[in-house]
């Protein structure tokens, strides 16, 4: 209890600076029953949330921001029935008892458990109950039978613009898993050649001793645009794989252009082979990045419901 008190002045005493957050998509048979916008304090992290529903056009009965009770989270408790799900927006906390009825007529009380389940006991009602905390799947969608993130279409597919209720095929934060991703592959083409690069630029074998020192400074260079170009690909930066196909490109020119009045050898046609694998990985990796940043959804993007 003295907890508790304590906690209460400190909300009451610190001031918020509340920014959006994200919203929660609550899913039922991949059909939208609605969504929980949710704010964020940048001071304490302190969330605040809001419930949106099919054709709710009332204004909420308080004007800002809700208040909050100490020691609990936010959830939405779940009701599943027979012709589909309902659900109700609340703050709780381990040992509370929830207020619920799943039809006019009906009254149950429902005990949260220390994981915010729900505990057993002898009035359940006549529907399945389950909570869904809101801070595990801010901007995503959850499936609110399953408890899971829900990563297929939904009802909201067709909405205009791209609706925030699935998660799309391709996502800035989201990246196939495949070995044979071209990101991938320009990543594993770039560390070859800065591998190949720094051989070259430490022993120079083959080269003849009148363009060693610039092939070995050329090199040196190559090895480190590469090396950097890997690491910003890696962060899914646009312009990583340009800055590995123009070093492997400037790599290549000056390289054939000095090593031309010599003649070349099968490790020089190897050489180029690389670095023009190098050049186009580069390109198809940009365009890829693009797309993905194109096809990204943003809170903003969500259908709207009020």
């Amino acid at each position: 209890m003295e907890h508790g008190s304590v906690q209460t002045r400190v909300l009451q005493a610190h001031q918020h600076d509340v920014v959006y957050y994200g919203v929660v998509n609550l899913v039922h048979d991949s059909y939208i029953m609605g969504a929980v916008d949710v704010w964020r304090c940048r001071s304490c992290n302190q969330l605040f949330c809001e419930d949106k529903r099919y054709g709710m056009t009332d204004l909420a009965p308080e004007v800002g921001l809700p208040k909050i009770v100490p020691d609990t989270k936010w959830a939405a408790l779940i009701c599943t029935r027979d012709k589909g799900s309902d659900w109700t927006l609340t703050q709780t906390g381990p040992g509370m008892t929830l207020t619920h009825s799943c039809t006019p007529d009906t009254k149950v009380e429902l005990t949260v458990g220390p994981g915010y389940d729900l505990e057993p006991g002898p009035a359940r009602g006549i529907g399945q109950h389950r909570l869904i905390l809101i801070e595990k799947f801010v901007n995503s969608a959850v499936d609110v039978q399953s408890g899971k993130p829900h990563t297929t279409t939904t009802n909201a597919y067709q909405a205009l613009g791209k609706p925030f209720s699935y998660t799309p095929p391709l996502s800035a934060a989201v990246i196939e898993p495949s070995r044979y991703n071209i990101l991938n592959i320009a990543s594993i083409l770039l560390i070859a050649t800065a591998v190949w690069s720094i051989v070259i630029a430490f022993g120079a074998l083959g080269v003849p001793p009148s363009i060693a020192v610039m092939v070995r400074a050329l090199f040196g260079l190559v090895a480190v645009g590469t090396l950097a170009s890997t690491y910003l690909l890696s962060k899914r930066r646009i312009w990583a794989p340009i800055l590995g196909a123009v070093v492997a490109a400037a790599g290549l020119v000056v390289y054939g252009i000095s090593r031309s009045s010599f003649g070349f050898g099968v490790a020089d046609y190897a050489l180029a082979i690389l670095l023009v694998a190098d050049i186009g990985a580069g390109w198809l990796a940009r365009q890829r990045i693009k797309g993905m940043i194109e096809r990204q959804w943003h809170p903003l993007d969500m259908p709207a419901y009020g």
